[in-house]
């Protein structure tokens, strides 16, 4: 019977067959290791497990990574994000300004577009992937973003902020970097403090590769830039008094900062009373 399969069959389909029958031996005489695959498939002894072995080796191949980026962030600030967190993320990124321009800034921080230390040197093969600003430590996003010990300083004072505006928040990257409030923090405060937190965004950005804390005059500025940006755009939408409700504390705050001579040069005086 083997002899008339043998006579019927391709010469080379023969080759092959004998070449794949053979493997275990091939195993045997190569110098390097076998992987998991060919341990399981030429396995001298017994074929008992061989399904239970195939499924654990085929569960380590569905164990890729996700694209989503907020889950991304959750892991990489060791939190598990609910669908309702998520859905707040996404939510926020739609309506964190009514501007196209301020909003780009809470989208890009979101999606994680920054280039950081540690993904330039993924891309360049390089081992060195510590941060720009020279603290000496891995540049991951949430370190350039939050933890480094020249943009702490900053989040302080953007916390301190807040508390003069009765706003009280944990000190929660997530909040800032992600709109992803606590569930018993006011609605109504919430527009306020995304204002103030994409400043901060675009303030740190700016200092990215630079050796010092992100100051909080500039912070300011940018603050104004966009007071001004969605004052022109409430007036061209006729949406002034929402744009007065989000406003108003905190422009007092904002100017009571500033020197008079401050004011003069930069051209900063309120557009909700008119001086």
């Amino acid at each position: 019977m083997a002899y008339a399969l043998r006579s019927r069959i391709d010469k080379w389909d023969l080759i092959k067959l004998q070449s794949f029958c053979k493997a275990k031996d091939t195993v045997v005489r190569t110098k390097r290791q076998p992987t998991d695959w060919e341990n399981i498939f030429t396995n001298p002894t017994t074929d008992r497990g061989l399904i239970s072995k195939i499924y654990k080796e085929l569960k380590k191949l569905d164990r890729r990574e996700t694209n989503n980026p907020i889950k991304k962030w959750g892991s990489e600030l060791n939190k598990e994000f609910t669908a309702e967190e998520c859905q707040m993320a996404e939510k926020h990124l739609k309506k964190c300004s009514t501007s196209l321009v301020i909003r780009e800034m809470q989208i890009k921080t979101t999606v994680r577009f920054h280039l950081t230390p540690v993904r330039m040197a993924m891309i360049k093969n390089s081992g060195d992937n510590r941060c720009w600003r020279g603290c000496g430590e891995r540049g991951t996003l949430l370190h350039c973003w939050w933890d480094c010990k020249l943009v702490q300083p900053f989040w302080k004072s953007v916390w301190r902020f807040l508390r003069k505006l009765d706003i009280e928040l944990p000190e929660d990257p997530a909040i800032p970097l992600l709109g992803i409030y606590p569930k018993d923090a006011p609605t109504y405060k919430k527009d306020t403090c995304s204002t103030m937190f994409i400043a901060a965004l675009f303030i740190i950005a700016r200092s990215w590769k630079e050796p010092r804390c992100p100051s909080t005059e500039e912070w300011i500025q940018k603050m104004w830039y966009i007071y001004t940006m969605e004052y022109y755009s409430a007036i061209k939408n006729n949406e002034f008094m929402k744009f007065v409700g989000k406003w108003l504390e905190l422009e007092n705050i904002i100017l009571s900062k500033l020197t008079q001579s401050q004011k003069d040069i930069h051209g900063m005086h309120s557009l909700i009373s008119g001086y």
